[in-house]
């Protein structure tokens, strides 16, 4: 990784030495922390995140991805949370150990492999913060899973579990998996068996929004990123408001109505922000989010949680210093 950081310190320069002749201003990478993109013309400030922490990105396999997510994630001001297989995790630890700014380990593993538990307690012991799954044999709420579960609990590990309809290509041999394997009602059953456990579903359970949303609002531990097909679904069918539609509570919504969780946060503040695409998605993905934020009309305070707060309060980043907090 010493020759990578070389090779984008070299890059980065020399870049920035032709956009300076150009009265343009830059990040080197010689800066510790990168700051949000500047804003373009006729935007409001209030519409610039100043803190983005993408939730839901997988690891790249190579260092030419980690050198575009450098430049990429840095000029936008973002961490991101990568979902690392255990073939990639030392490039992942290397890229964390050069990069901190940008780079927050999460490993993943298959729930029905007989070394789950081993490699799950490696990934911990390389000082991985989160752990992601997808596809399994049976639904994510079977007993048979729970030993995983709580490993993941006392180790503080933030869970992130793909929920709803599962990409695939089209072939002719069969393909071992199904979608309804990951309804996101099962991560309400896991909550609950696992009170200090923080989980989060991919893509709001699409196309079972409400069910992953009435699941949230009985678990304030649960949370969903909205990447994938949905905003690109709801922008072509001009129904991005439909989403106030799904997420309708409010966090006093206890006051006056008895039928919800006393104490619990607001529907936005369950939502959090993702791209789960390449580096080069990351700029598409901000303006889908924030193009779903103004339709709905979400406040300023809930946004700035949304697009980063809330993740680096679980996971405990600094959002700052963009460090885990203490170090």
């Amino acid at each position: 990784m010493d020759k990578l950081t070389e090779k984008i310190r070299r890059r980065e320069f020399l870049g920035n030495g032709a956009k300076v002749a150009m009265g343009a201003v830059v990040l080197t990478a010689a800066d510790n922390v990168a700051q949000p993109a500047a804003a373009s013309s006729g935007s409001s400030s209030a519409k610039i995140p100043k803190f983005i922490l993408d939730s839901h990105i997988h690891c790249g396999g190579t260092e030419v991805w980690v050198e575009q997510m450098v430049k990429t994630y840095r000029r936008h001001g973002a961490m991101a949370f990568v979902l690392t297989w255990m073939d990639d995790m030392e490039l992942m630890k290397d890229a964390a150990a050069s990069y901190p700014d940008v780079f927050i380990k999460c490993g993943r593993v298959n729930l029905d492999d007989s070394n789950a538990i081993r490699e799950i307690e490696t990934f911990k012991k390389n000082g991985f913060v989160g752990m992601k799954f997808h596809s399994p044999q049976k639904d994510y709420d079977d007993p048979s899973y729970f030993q995983i579960y709580r490993l993941c609990e006392e180790y503080r590990l933030h869970t992130l579990f793909h929920t709803g309809i599962s990409s695939h290509s089209i072939r002719d041999e069969p393909q071992w998996g199904s979608s309804a394997r990951m309804r996101p009602m099962s991560l309400d059953t896991i909550c609950r068996q696992f009170p200090r456990l923080t989980v989060q579903g991919a893509h709001l359970g699409n196309p079972w929004y409400e069910e992953a949303a009435e699941a949230a609002r009985w678990n304030p531990t649960l949370y969903f990123d909205v990447t994938g097909s949905t905003l690109l679904k709801f922008i072509k069918l001009g129904r991005l408001a439909r989403m106030s539609e799904i997420l309708w509570w409010a966090s006093d919504e206890a006051e006056h109505n008895p039928h919800t969780l006393k104490g619990g946060p607001g529907a936005w503040e369950h939502i959090v922000f993702g791209t789960d695409e390449k580096p080069s998605g990351l700029t598409a993905n901000i303006e889908r989010f924030q193009r779903m934020l103004d339709a709905n009309n979400v406040p300023q305070a809930t946004r700035e949680k949304m697009w980063g707060l809330t993740m680096a309060k679980v996971l405990g980043i600094d959002p700052k210093t963009r460090r885990f907090a203490g170090k």
